[in-house]
């Protein structure tokens, strides 16, 4: 999805309606290979319309893809769903007019690739831990040979244990224990 800026200005009282579904596919696996191993066509509908010489594009966005797990690497089907609100100006003068915020993208070269963006947020929607149906089930950690995962709060008690256990002072107390 790509625009020309001097385009979307004509849509000052009316904002352009666009509803597209789109195969990204070849880019998210050939750029993300590592976090994203499918996606299915996603939906995108939403509205650009100009305002105070600025364009705001707005897009809801909804999709399946598929990613590994990060515990097993096991492939995981995740559903998207998210909102894009992004403001697109030609002037960098006009970024004082938004908050820190709000998504605000300088255009040099005259065209707007919403694309581009779509990609990011659809990579940034990914969480950091992503688990099968079975491993969320179930508490129990991957383990092997002379190792084993752990959850975070059980590395933390185990720290304080050995923190306790360890200190060079630990052994003089038990002197003054009479």
């Amino acid at each position: 999805m790509k625009w020309q800026f001097s385009q979307l200005q004509t849509y000052k009282d009316e904002p352009l309606q666009f509803s597209e579904t789109l195969t990204l596919d070849s880019k998210l696996v050939d750029q993300f290979s590592d976090v994203i191993q499918e996606i299915k066509p996603v939906k995108v509908v939403g509205f650009a319309q100009t305002e105070a010489d600025d364009v705001l594009v707005h897009a809801h966005v909804t999709g399946e893809l598929i990613t590994p797990s990060t515990r097993s690497l096991q492939p995981v089907t995740l559903p998207i769903d998210f909102d894009i609100d992004e403001i697109y100006i030609k002037d960098k003068q006009h970024e004082e007019r938004y908050s820190d915020e709000q998504s605000v993208i300088l255009i040099e070269d005259g065209i707007i690739n919403f694309d581009e963006a779509l990609l990011e947020y659809i990579v940034l929607s990914i969480p950091l831990q992503v688990l099968t149906d079975e491993e969320a089930a179930n508490d129990t950690m991957p383990t092997g040979k002379d190792w084993s995962v752990i959850s975070e709060e059980s590395y933390a008690n185990l720290k304080k244990e050995t923190e306790h256990q360890n200190t060079p002072l630990a052994n003089l107390a038990d002197l003054l224990k009479d």
